[in-house]
């Protein structure tokens, strides 16, 4: 039984990656095509972060491992490794686990509620392996390399692995435990959750920020630290230590985590069946007669898009962040941002860098509210409902393409009204750059919209899928980070023979013209294809 179960959840991850497409017979090819699209996409979105990881993990060896101090390497990398696997996993664990649409049906059945609850943990851990191994596997690597090859090193390199891969998986569990219980309470699920993940985000990029501060003290005061760590806390110490090899360590932190694994499985065992089976207690609706009033289709159309945007925390998460990112650095380049930009043009000492690098910033955070490029998936298999009223397949488009912009229009203006005061430029470069920004987030809006239409993906069983694994919403993100590392790439090679003015002139008119060409793709052509999905 438990076979069959771990078979189920692995095939569910399987189809989730290569199953692509609309529906039909004729969209099968279409979604073999488009998924090994997909896991191309995803393969190297992977080792972009492998990379930076692993090259950040040269230079922490050189620095600390060489003088024989590799445990306190292991130790950083350990505590980076741990909270992002923990920050990529806990927000999936709580409906993978807890809240699993499927729970009703496979408690219904005859199988020991165990044996569902380790099905789960398989997902959860595979999940957070993911994470974490970015920087724990980078880590064992450069070690080995660079310090040199030993089979007690080899040794303590897979346990370091296999321990903070463990360490995840209990952290996870206990905040998706944490969240689940929460929202049992709770009417407005959605935004609680997302209000969790901001606040997670938050406290991530605080600590990291102020590791980075500190790193140059810790690197002077090394050696005194070390002492100290070995005295005062030898149990972190024997952490960093197995990732060296020490067998004391390896011994010591092996059971402490599989205490640890332990007491979680008795807490879920005793948790487990009262939070998946649960019912949020209705609220009793209290009846209050009101007027009807007529809107327009397009209103009612709008309406609707924004409300499925709110309804779902995975949505609002994944494809609006940058809806809170934009003017959060809009905001900082206003507060402590002159001296950042006027050492950027003393840096490339080229007229209005300025006002190109506070465009190609736009341009890829502006990418980052891609609200648009799942819109068309997320139909589903409820499509029919929608080409089935009595408007215009562009109508529906337009109303999408008006929900993400409507979306983006606040933090926008107020990304553009702190730059503006912030940007040390002349006006004409000012409000070129302004264009730039306004173009790219149309630029982003089209794109996603027009790559939903082009590959949807219909049949999905879980949301998740075309929100945050399709290769639409890849494809839009990344279109925005080429699109601003262009923009100021180009300007450093050829700026200083065409000047600013004219280059920024040349990268709105052809932002416009791509707009516009999208624009019309969509009204014509991308009309008749989203009639046919």
């Amino acid at each position: 039984m438990l076979k069959a179960l771990i078979k189920k959840e692995i095939s569910e991850i399987l189809y989730r990656l290569f199953r692509r497409g609309g529906r039909g017979k004729k969209d099968g090819k279409v979604r073999k095509t488009s998924g090994k699209g997909f896991m191309i996409l995803l393969l190297v979105l992977a080792l972009y972060l492998v990379a930076i990881f692993a090259v950040f993990a040269v230079s922490l060896c050189f620095s600390i491992a060489e003088i024989g101090m590799g445990w306190l390497y292991f130790l950083i990398l350990a505590g980076g490794a741990v909270l992002f696997g923990t920050l990529g996993s806990v927000f999936s664990t709580c409906f993978t686990l807890y809240m699993a649409k499927d729970n009703d049906l496979l408690l219904s059945m005859p199988i020991p509620v165990k044996y569902v609850i380790l099905s789960r943990l398989l997902s959860v851990y595979l999940l957070g392996l993911l994470y974490s191994g970015m920087i724990s596997i980078p880590a064992v690597v450069v070690y080995l390399a660079v310090i040199g090859f030993s089979i007690p090193a080899l040794l303590g390199g897979l346990v370091y692995i296999l321990l903070i891969s463990l360490v995840v998986l209990g952290l996870s569990c206990l905040l998706g435990w944490a969240v689940a219980k929460v929202m049992q309470r709770l009417k407005n699920r959605s935004f609680l959750t997302v209000l969790i993940a901001l606040l997670f985000i938050v406290l991530y990029y605080v600590v990291y920020f102020r590791i980075m501060n500190h790193t140059k003290d810790l690197l002077a005061g090394v050696i005194a630290f070390g002492g100290r760590m070995e005295k005062q806390a030898p149990l972190i110490y024997l952490l960093g230590r197995v990732g060296e090899g020490d067998w004391l360590g390896m011994l010591a932190w092996t059971g402490i985590v599989g205490a640890f694994i332990g007491l979680l499985w008795v807490l879920l065992k005793k948790t487990f069946l009262s939070i998946a089976t649960s019912t949020p207690t209705p609220k009793r609706a209290v009846y209050r007669e009101k007027t009807a009033r007529q809107g327009s289709p397009n209103i009612a159309l709008l309406r609707k898009e924004l409300r499925r945007f709110t309804a779902s925390a995975n949505y609002m998460l994944n494809c609006g962040l940058g809806m809170l990112i934009l003017p959060a650095v809009g905001i900082y380049l206003l507060v402590k941002g002159k001296t950042l930009l006027l050492t950027l043009s003393m840096a490339f000492s080229t007229p209005g860098i300025a006002s190109v690098g506070l465009g190609a910033i736009c341009c890829i955070l502006s990418s980052m509210m891609d609200i648009s490029a799942p819109s068309v998936s997320l139909e589903g298999k409820s499509l029919w409902q929608v080409q089935c009223l009595p408007v215009t397949p562009w109508q529906v488009l337009r109303a999408k393409l008006t929900a993400h912009l409507a979306l983006a229009a606040v933090p926008t203006v107020i990304w553009a009204v702190c730059v503006v005061i912030a940007a040390p430029d002349e006006p004409v470069l000012k409000l070129l750059m302004l264009a730039i920004s306004l173009f790219a987030v149309l630029w982003v809006a089209l794109l996603g919209l027009t790559l939903g239409v082009k590959m949807p993906n219909l049949t999905w069983s879980n949301e998740i899928v075309p929100i945050k694994q399709s290769a639409t919403v890849i494809i839009t993100i990344f279109s925005g980070f080429v699109l601003g590392l262009a923009v100021f790439g180009f300007y450093i090679l050829f700026g200083a023979f065409i000047g600013a003015t004219v280059y920024l002139s040349i990268v709105a008119a052809l932002l416009l013209c791509a707009d516009v060409l999208l624009w019309l793709w969509l009204r014509s052509r991308g009309a008749k294809h989203f009639a046919e999905l």
